[in-house]
């Protein structure tokens, strides 16, 4: 020690570092309030609309519209009906056995674009049959990669 005085090196020696712990807490809190602030918890107020009362009774309308898919799958045309996968002869049966339909139901068919007309017809000849009285259709152009199909 008394060589490092001679020379006046002890300012050199490295001193020990202590670190604070209060930045630490700076980095957290800061992240927090970003977390907080740029997430859903933190909901921004809204636009309050009041709509006007109406003393009218509103129908529920899955009791009075049934609706029927009809797609071509693999060059095979599919029926979706009622959670069943059905062909026109499995349509024609199931209706037969699930018997009357309800007053005031209307059938809505969605076809698909690639649906023969053949296959449309048929459906709305079992569906008379069956008695439905009001059937509606709607047709869709086919999406391949995005890009529609006509």
């Amino acid at each position: 020690m008394m060589k490092l005085l001679a020379l006046n090196l002890k300012t050199e020696i490295p001193k020990t570092v202590s670190l604070s712990f209060l930045p630490f807490v700076d980095i957290c809190a800061i992240g927090l309030f970003a977390m907080l602030f740029g997430s859903n918890y933190v909901i921004a107020p809204g636009i309050r609309i009041d709509l006007p009362r109406s003393n009218h009774v509103q129908t529920i309308h899955s009791d009075r519209l049934q609706v029927m898919s009809v797609d071509e799958i693999g060059g095979v045309e599919q029926i979706i009906f009622e959670d069943r996968i059905l062909n026109l002869e499995s349509l024609s049966r199931m209706l037969e056995v699930r018997g009357e339909v309800p007053a005031n139901v209307t059938l809505l068919v969605r076809l698909d674009a690639a649906v023969s007309a053949q296959t449309f017809t048929s459906i709305f000849e079992i569906a008379e049959a069956a008695g439905y009285e009001t059937i509606q259709w709607a047709t869709e152009n086919r999406l391949i990669f995005g890009e529609r199909v006509d």
